[in-house]
């Protein structure tokens, strides 16, 4: 089978890129990023988008993306033409998606990755996005959602023929678990420089406005005093993929915690590979996640499949999943009570929880197992191929 997938990259993209050419399926990607730049597989070939070359002109992209999608358009038909794909999997209903519709083809197989959230919050969405998804869905086959509310919602926008297909990116439990790392003193000691006896709690979403961390920072100032234990607030080590955004909420937490006596109590967890992010959770004692919005993050998946206490603020996109049975809950935008359910969490004695986030892993392996994911994912590719055939006029 001959797959073309299309769209930025990132994790959304890289982990189905990757189900699908272990597979041995015949991958071609129309992307910004090369995953497999430095060593590509023998079924898989790579072509770049216009995307780098308005990285390198413009700070933020985003005003482009109309004129990204126009340029596209073109090369896209003439790859499909060529490639004769039995699938196109674009991801994401982005700038990406408008391109597959500017270039005329379909049926798509498209994963919406957080860009129906509108659905569940009609009132913040703009109307020149709607305008897109509804051309999107004028084009798709199969619409993949993540979170079990979009199924619906989705569904009343689609014709029946158009089928609605719940595959979250889940993850995989043999490798995401406790105790995966031997001697976690140790990597606590020479990663962090964390006292052994120190609680760590782990932001681990990446630099950006969307992810809050002013708002976790104000949550832990609050907590700090009432903690009963030595307690450390670990941030992802700044990186270039945020922009100048990035760079002024970095120095503001770090201007303010030296304002506070806090300094020493900030610490930075580098950049780990995919292979290394079980270490990454396992280091930590409790797991914070508090963006403004949200699709269905493989963080929540993977920090629960380690069996870390996670908090986390309460959104429409978590709603009817473990998050709600399993993780703590708070409103959203309320550095208060983040800061209630740190102290409470944080002082709670570990083995009061040891048979809750036992009950929380096990939800993870049966619901999010990536393997049966995975075969989720080729079932809908194998039936929409046995049925159409992708064309580009």
């Amino acid at each position: 089978m001959r797959v073309l997938m299309i769209g930025a990259g990132g994790v959304a993209l890289t982990r189905p890129l990757d189900w699908v050419v272990k597979a041995g399926y015949e991958v071609w990607l129309l992307g910004d990023v090369d995953p497999y730049e430095t060593e590509a597989p023998k079924n898989y070939r790579y072509f770049p988008t216009v995307w780098r070359k308005y990285q390198e002109e413009f700070t933020n992209t985003y005003p482009y993306e109309d004129r990204m999608a126009e340029e596209m358009a073109e090369p896209l038909r003439k790859l499909a033409d060529e490639f004769q794909p039995d699938i196109i999997h674009v991801h994401a209903i982005g700038w990406h998606a408008q391109c597959c519709v500017l270039a005329n083809l379909s049926p798509l197989v498209v994963s919406a990755w957080g860009f129906l959230n509108h659905l569940l919050q009609p009132e913040k969405e703009s109307s020149k996005h709607k305008d897109r998804v509804s051309q999107v869905f004028k084009h798709t086959g199969v619409l993949i959602v993540e979170t079990p509310n979009l199924i619906e919602k989705s569904k009343a926008l689609l014709n029946p023929e158009q089928r609605v297909e719940l595959i979250p990116l889940g993850t995989n439990p043999k490798h995401f678990r406790s105790g995966v790392t031997k001697d976690l003193p140790k990597w606590r000691r020479e990663i962090l420089k964390i006292d052994e006896e120190a609680t760590i709690l782990l932001s681990p979403r990446g630099w950006s406005k969307l992810y809050n961390h002013e708002q976790i920072f104000t949550a832990y100032t609050q907590a700090f005093p009432q903690f009963t234990k030595p307690t450390v607030l670990v941030f992802s080590k700044l990186g270039r993929a945020g922009g100048e955004e990035a760079v002024t909420i970095y120095e503001s937490i770090s201007k303010q915690a030296q304002q506070l006596g806090l300094l020493e109590n900030l610490r930075w967890m580098p950049a780990l590979p995919y292979s290394f992010m079980p270490t990454g959770y396992n280091l930590a004692d409790v797991i914070i996640n508090y963006p403004t919005n949200d699709a269905f993050p493989s963080t929540l998946i993977e920090a629960v499949a380690c069996e870390r206490p996670v908090i986390t603020c309460d959104l429409p996109a978590y709603r009817g999943t473990f998050i709600e049975e399993f993780c703590t809950l708070v409103e959203s935008e309320n550095p208060e009570a983040l800061a209630k359910a740190m102290i409470k969490v944080v002082n709670q004695p570990p083995q009061e929880r040891e048979s809750h986030l036992a009950k929380a892993r096990q939800a993870i392996v049966e619901q999010y197992d990536e393997a049966n994911l995975q075969n989720r994912l080729f079932r809908v590719y194998e039936d929409l191929a046995s049925t159409t055939k992708p064309i580009s006029a």
